[in-house]
């Protein structure tokens, strides 16, 4: 366990010091920030507008950290030769799969954490700006903050902030469950194709009950087809295709059901077996990522 929080401790280190960090953390903040201006240009409620790109920011630009950060952060090692000096001593080529993870999962999580309290500010701050009473604008954005940090840890004890936590506790789960793939990938790829591999994933598991649908539809017509022409049904290939991409992707639209539940109706259900879902298809995904490092050649 050691072994594991020191490659952890340094991969995290590692990750603060590379600069397309800063640059997406940036660019989150500014969209968070200005929120509430883009929210007066439509006619929908500002509260949900804010809420929506707020979740969206945090999620798409947690999982551009996971993707772009931890794509290279195996190759690297490869790449310069550091991986023999690691093996070398006495760390398990898991130890240090494992280690990379968990530094990788902890850097996505701290900006998380920060994209967290801004998000939660600019909701305090646009509640309390419309309150008749309101403070001067340097004392509404400190109480802002204040309020924002003892959110994380009182949940649901303001209405302006009502079912984000849990929100974004669900969302810190999904992209454990990206981090995990970013990992596998680049166990035996380049970051190249590791990050095409893992941006697919993303896409393929929020697409998931999509695609089943999709594969119900490729039912139905070629049962419609068959009885118009009076033959047997004919079940097309692209009915098994669309079956084992739904059922080799994972589900992440289960987790964005959250979200919108938290937008429009200020609540959110978190359900036990989406958590259990979550951390099992992360280990199930790490356990194939160890399997895959144990038997790569570094020569």
């Amino acid at each position: 366990m050691n072994e594991i929080l020191a490659i952890a401790k340094n991969t995290f280190k590692e990750a603060v010091r590379n600069r397309i960090l800063y640059v997406i953390l940036i660019f989150s903040l500014l969209l968070i920030i200005s929120s509430g201006v883009l929210s007066e240009l439509t006619i929908a409620s500002r509260e949900k507008i804010m809420r929506s790109l707020g979740f969206t920011a945090i999620n798409l630009f947690g999982v551009a950290i996971a993707v772009f950060v931890g794509v290279s952060l195996v190759y690297n090692e490869l790449e310069k030769k550091t991986i023999y000096t690691i093996v070398s001593k006495p760390i398990g080529r898991w130890q240090f799969l494992m280690g990379k993870y968990f530094g990788l999962l902890m850097t996505v999580w701290v900006n998380v954490i920060i994209m967290s309290i801004f998000f939660l500010s600019a909701l305090h701050y646009y509640d309390a700006a419309a309150q008749p009473d309101s403070s001067g604008f340097l004392a509404t954005i400190a109480l802002s903050l204040v309020k924002s940090v003892a959110n994380l840890f009182l949940w649901d004890t303001f209405s302006a902030t009502q079912a984000i936590m849990p929100v974004i506790a669900i969302t810190c789960l999904e992209l454990a469950v990206v981090t995990a793939f970013a990992i596998l990938y680049s166990s035996f790829s380049t970051p190249t194709l590791s990050m095409f591999f893992t941006i697919l994933t993303f896409i393929a598991g929020r697409m998931n009950e999509d695609i089943i649908r999709f594969s119900q539809q490729i039912m139905t017509n070629a049962k419609k087809m068959a009885q118009g022409a009076g033959t047997d049904v004919e079940i097309p290939l692209s009915f098994y295709l669309a079956n084992i991409a739904a059922h080799i992707s994972p589900n992440l639209g289960a987790f964005s059901e959250a979200v919108k539940t938290a937008i429009y109706d200020k609540k959110t259900e978190i359900l036990q077996g989406s958590i259990i879902y979550g951390i099992l298809y992360s280990m199930g995904v790490l356990c194939l990522s160890i399997m895959i490092f144990q038997r790569r050649n570094f020569k």
